[in-house]
């Protein structure tokens, strides 16, 4: 199974170009969470990644940023200087200025987000050295920037098929720099197991066991269950635990569904079943932990 072109296929994934624009200090723009893969590329100029959570991510010329999660987020100058909505810095865009920017998302033909997309992290960062290394990354970027800045007839289907060629060259890319590598990446090289992880990500909830992944998949229980351990870095079953209250946990953060339904979307059969889980791996009840992450984005 070719996973890149699964996405593809499946999701009917389209690029988009936000903004072409061009800031002077003080400067910022905030992205709103939605159901697209959000992508930055700094032209020129500098700017930083400001992650509604995790670390800030500083950017310099031809550094490129995916988020596939399109979780929210904001790019400025500064964490401290005053930001604008998209909507409302496209209105306000410069034609010169010292930072040089390219924003925009991926759309999917369906709100749900495909499920290898999933498996990434919030964050996919080629820092400009690495992409003026690569000579197809590079060639893309710059048929991008002189599409933009020639604004013909057709001008928005090429930077489409242009964003699209670039989305499979970075993903390629993160696959080859991690495929020797434990863990769900390398496993994606391997047709059967990359084909488990999908069964797992689209239906987390369902009883899953050992035997009905390694029939969805065409294997023997016992081969498929080395196969997956050895790829993947623990057994299916570990797997498929750790994913549920990773999906848990984002969904108490994220959302202000009940314990119970929590519970059932991610495949627990009561709540007392999954308190008892998420307190054995997070070291807290869900409960606290969601009250605990509430306070934190209200310090913030």
């Amino acid at each position: 199974m070719d996973i890149l072109a699964d996405i593809l296929t499946v999701t009917r994934l389209t690029g988009h170009v936000a903004c072409h624009a061009w800031a002077e200090p003080p400067w910022g723009i905030d992205f709103d969470p939605a159901p697209k893969l959000w992508f930055h590329i700094v032209a020129a100029g500098s700017a930083e990644l400001v992650p509604v959570r995790g670390k800030r991510i500083a950017l310099g010329p031809h550094d490129l940023v995916l988020l596939p999660h399109g979780s929210g987020h904001a790019i400025c100058d500064d964490p401290r200087s005053p930001r604008v909505p998209l909507a409302t810095w496209r209105l306000r865009q410069r034609k010169r200025g010292r930072t040089e920017l390219i924003c925009g998302s991926y759309t999917l033909a369906f709100a749900e987000i495909h499920p290898v997309l999933r498996l990434l992290p919030a964050v996919i960062h080629v820092p400009g050295v690495e992409l003026r290394a690569d000579a197809s990354l590079q060639a893309c970027l710059d048929l991008l920037l002189r599409e933009l800045a020639r604004g013909d007839v057709g001008t928005e289907r090429v930077v489409a098929r242009i964003l699209e060629v670039m989305f499979v060259l970075l993903l390629r890319r993160w696959l080859d720099a991690n495929a020797n590598r434990p863990g769900w990446l390398g496993a994606l090289r391997d047709e059967p197991i990359g084909r488990a992880l999908v069964e797992l990500h689209t239906a987390p909830a369902r009883a899953w066991t050992v035997a009905q992944l390694a029939r969805e998949v065409g294997m023997s229980r016992p081969v498929f269950a080395r196969r997956f351990t050895q790829k993947v870095g623990e057994t299916p079953l570990g797997y498929l635990r750790k994913l549920r209250l990773d999906l848990a946990t984002r969904l108490l953060v994220e959302t202000a569904e009940p314990l119970a339904k929590i519970a059932e979307t991610v495949g627990y059969t009561s709540e007392f079943a999954f308190n008892r889980a998420f307190t054995r791996e997070r070291g807290t009840p869900p409960g606290r932990y969601r009250s605990g992450a509430a306070a934190a984005a209200d310090r913030a």
